[in-house]
């Protein structure tokens, strides 16, 4: 089940690391407000939705989730992990990517920035707000346990 594990936590880990680099793009032509086809002399005005600092957090934030769940799914091979154990690890750290997508997605269309269900300090609750929130918490509880777990989980023996 270890093996299964990894290997879905690298697949996972390399969709969010293209999801990333698509978010770059989307950074590029909202700051250039359109999109361009550089070095190719087109260019096509266009208002991308949301704000540089939304596309910039989609950037990053997925470019260091896909990271994290490439190095989990290399490091969960040390481990002797039960069936039931590697399933938590596994679908915790899916959830935990996916989940901070729709944060990082959701979040610069949501008035209080995603950070709670209601109106926060930084703007009311609006349904962007919820849906970036909801599933970063998840998200963050899920990770938070497939790390206990694996804490808690004994290191393969290795004999040279």
């Amino acid at each position: 089940m270890t093996s299964k594990t990894s290997a879905a936590l690298i697949k996972h880990g390399l969709a969010a690391l293209l999801v990333a680099l698509i978010g770059g793009f989307m950074l590029t032509f909202k700051m250039l407000g359109g999109i361009s086809f550089s070095p190719v002399p087109l260019f096509i005005e266009y208002d991308l939705p949301g704000t540089a600092a939304g596309w910039r957090a989609v950037h990053l934030g997925m470019l260091t989730n896909g990271l994290m769940a490439i190095v989990l799914g290399m490091v969960v091979r040390l481990f002797v992990l039960a069936d039931g154990s590697a399933n938590t690890v596994r679908w915790g750290v899916l959830v935990a990517i996916w989940g901070n997508f729709c944060f990082y997605l959701f979040s610069m269309f949501g008035y209080n920035h995603g950070l709670s269900l209601g109106t926060n300090r930084l703007g009311e609750g609006n349904w962007a707000g919820a849906a970036a929130f909801i599933p970063a918490l998840v998200g963050a509880v899920t990770l938070i346990t497939a790390v206990i777990v694996l804490l808690r989980a004994p290191l393969k023996s290795t004999s040279n």
